[in-house]
């Protein structure tokens, strides 16, 4: 008996062991899903990247577009630029916890975890602010007064700044995140839209969506210092720092073009679905995913050879909207 018991013990203790190798290696191996906002239908879609499949669709707030996750408090945070709000989604459970009321017409959010705070930019609001989101209660402390159609943001912690995209200004406002106002204007191209930030080599990137150009900014002195030539039309900006590359997907021409961040040369030219907006890399697991909007698709691209190798078709068929898809943001976790 006592020796049944011990061997029932062991296989106990195994199991549990396993069960816990299981859950805790869940976001840091392959098992990670993309989530996908569909500005027409009011829509998240998540996707399993393990075998490329949507396994569930939520309902958020009017024509979502931007998005951000927290992974350490398993939070995403989900634009709504139809109702001016910010929808917190629960990414475990799948379920909406709170919805946040901004500036009117918003478009993205970047986080700071450290500071547990969040920048929106709001595009349609003629008072041309980004709304200062408290993470903690879910409530905005602050409207920072920028340029004309903030667009998206870009954070660089260590520096303490926020980097502001003003389309309708053709600059760059750069926040000191500490004391929440603007201390500098950087000019670029024209009509800017996203932006990401390489904390590597402390440099901004911007696509200036009329030029078919990326701005690269200095953040050390907040300057332009190199101006690189993509394809038409770019929007947004995906980061590899892994790589030292970044994605900018070209809505003109249905590319993605890949830059080396080492000499901001173009490296490739990647065919993906027509008008591809939003972009983003998985460094863990060699992968970018790619919105297009007009396909109602995902396209996947293996960073390492920079090859499209797969697609991910969308359906909206199921769901009370006389619209269909309009994918716009993308985020993976």
């Amino acid at each position: 008996m006592r020796s049944n018991g011990r061997g029932f013990l062991k296989v106990v203790l195994f199991c549990l062991t396993f069960l816990l190798s299981v859950n805790s290696s869940h976001a840091t191996s392959a098992d990670k899903c993309v989530y996908v906002t569909s500005a027409s239908n009011n829509t998240l879609t998540i996707i399993d990247t393990t075998n490329n499949k949507v396994v569930m669709t939520l309902r958020v707030g009017v024509w979502p577009a931007g998005l951000a996750i927290n992974p350490e408090t398993k939070r995403g945070y989900i634009i709504n630029g139809g109702d001016g709000t910010v929808s917190v989604i629960d990414l475990v459970s799948n379920s909406t916890l709170d919805k946040i009321k901004v500036g009117k017409g918003p478009m993205h959010i970047a986080l700071n975890p450290s500071d547990n705070l969040a920048y929106v930019t709001n595009t349609d609001d003629k008072s041309q602010t980004v709304s200062v989101i408290n993470l903690k209660n879910n409530t905005v402390t602050q409207n920072i007064k920028v340029g004309k159609e903030p667009f998206e943001t870009a954070i660089d912690v260590a520096g303490n700044k926020a980097f502001v995209v003003n389309s309708g200004d053709n600059n760059v406002s750069v926040i000191d995140i500490k004391k929440n106002s603007v201390i500098k204007t950087i000019e670029v191209g024209s009509i800017p839209l996203g932006i990401a930030f390489n904390k590597a080599n402390k440099r901004a990137y911007v696509a200036n969506h009329d030029d078919g150009t990326v701005s690269v900014i200095d953040t050390s002195n907040d300057s332009v210092v190199s101006i690189i030539k993509v394809g038409k039309s770019p929007w947004y900006i995906g980061l590899d720092s892994a790589k030292n590359r970044i994605y900018v997907t070209n809505r003109g021409d249905n590319t993605v073009s890949v830059i080396n961040t080492a000499d901001n040369r173009v490296i490739e030219t990647i065919k993906v679905g027509a008008q591809p907006l939003g972009i983003a890399v998985d460094a863990d697991n060699h992968r970018a995913y790619v919105a297009n909007h007009k396909d109602l698709s995902v396209s996947v691209i293996d960073t390492t050879t920079n090859k499209a190798i797969g697609e991910v078709k969308l359906s909206f068929t199921d769901l009370d909207s006389s619209y269909v898809g309009s994918p716009w943001g993308i985020a993976v976790y």
